[in-house]
């Protein structure tokens, strides 16, 4: 007779003052969870290479001159990390740093010139 199960975990999560004020400005009060479970799966789709991640576009601009990897690339840099290893991975693409080379590979940072002309011929190579 009661509610039905919601089915989800509930988190502890740490906000900052500032970062609630900017959620309830855009949400309101009562919409700061739904917000929250948005953003989470916004990113996580970012993220995760998922199955829409087979196909072109493989880089994206955010209107800057350098790219940035969209789930589509990842998967083919992920397939590369796993046969080649992520050392060689990380090498080829011209980074140094293993920080700096995740941040690019997670969409946080844009790629390269060298990166983006070795990730566009892993691509053309592929076809």
């Amino acid at each position: 007779m009661g509610r039905p199960p919601l089915n989800v975990i509930r988190l502890h999560v740490t906000i900052t003052p500032e970062d609630i004020e900017r959620i309830d400005a855009v949400a309101g009060t009562h919409g700061r969870s739904k917000f929250i479970r948005d953003a989470v799966r916004q990113v996580l789709d970012q993220v995760e290479p998922g199955d829409e991640a087979k196909g072109p576009p493989y880089l994206e601009y955010d209107g800057g001159h350098e790219p940035r990897l969209t789930p589509s690339g990842r998967a083919i840099l992920f397939a590369a990390i796993r046969k080649r290893g992520f050392d060689q991975v990380m090498s080829s693409l011209g980074y140094t740093d293993p920080v700096e080379f995740l941040h690019a590979l997670l969409g946080y940072r844009t790629l390269p010139d060298k990166a983006t002309s070795i990730m566009v011929g892993e691509i053309i190579g592929r076809r």
